[in-house]
């Protein structure tokens, strides 16, 4: 599109200046006599000073938008790069979430289950975010207590983490001390799970796919909990039985 536009300038520029020269070549064949007292002369250089006013503007004019068309044509190569980029990383974390939706063929049953879980979906978001650790938490939504917490780090020496209290996760704060929070949608259970990074997410996609799989955690935990429940509810019921 760009090179039709230079190509187009050219040709009126082309043409502008055809006119010029032969503007400044019939001169002497306008002018043949003296005006309002001004020699013929005069008026001849007068005349061809301001047709190379109109040339050097209409060069100008050429050169400054032909530098805007190869701006803007350089501006739009490095943004289909920085789409095909992005599609890329797109790609990538879609592939993520296919395997960490698809990786679980049953529901967590036991504390070693849950475990497994917690890793698992740690492991994902640490793989899609540059972050040294990832914290995974589960908070009393009543009391505002924490139910559950993991950290995991990347390397063998985790930072310090700064206390964080569930009171300003449950307000929904997605930035506290510093650190970035995500956590899940569901506003109706008794119990709230959410992410914690050290570092800041890249984009809107990235937080889409974490808090997603923080939603799943959040179901399986609840599941476990009810599959716990039941069977701890049997064995008290089978230990009065004689």
């Amino acid at each position: 599109m760009a090179k039709k536009k230079i190509f187009r300038i050219k040709k009126i520029l082309l043409g502008v200046s055809i006119m010029i020269f032969a503007s400044a070549a019939s001169i002497p064949l306008i002018v043949n006599d003296s005006i309002f007292g001004v020699s013929e002369e005069i008026i001849e250089t007068i005349i061809l000073f301001i047709l190379l006013i109109i040339a050097y503007a209409a060069n100008l004019l050429y050169l400054r938008e032909v530098n805007r068309l190869r701006r803007y044509q350089v501006n739009l190569e490095d943004r289909l790069q920085d789409t095909f980029k992005y599609i890329g990383s797109v790609n990538l974390q879609m592939e993520e979430m296919k395997q960490a939706f698809a990786n679980f063929k049953k529901y967590p049953e036991s504390k070693k289950d849950i475990r497994t879980v917690f890793v698992y979906f740690s492991e994902k978001i640490l793989s899609m975010v540059n972050a040294d650790w990832v914290i995974l938490r589960i908070i009393d939504v009543k009391n505002e207590r924490t139910v559950r917490e993991d950290k995991f780090i990347r390397h063998e020496n985790g930072s310090a983490v700064l206390k964080i209290e569930n009171k300003e996760i449950l307000a929904g704060k997605k930035r506290v001390n510093g650190y970035s929070v995500i956590h899940s949608d569901q506003d109706n259970l008794n119990i709230k799970a959410c992410c914690i990074l050290p570092a800041k997410l890249n984009n809107k996609d990235q937080e889409f796919f974490i808090r997603s799989m923080i939603n799943q955690l959040e179901m399986l935990y609840i599941v476990f909990s009810s599959l716990s429940n039941n069977s701890k509810l049997k064995t008290k019921n089978l230990s009065f039985k004689k």
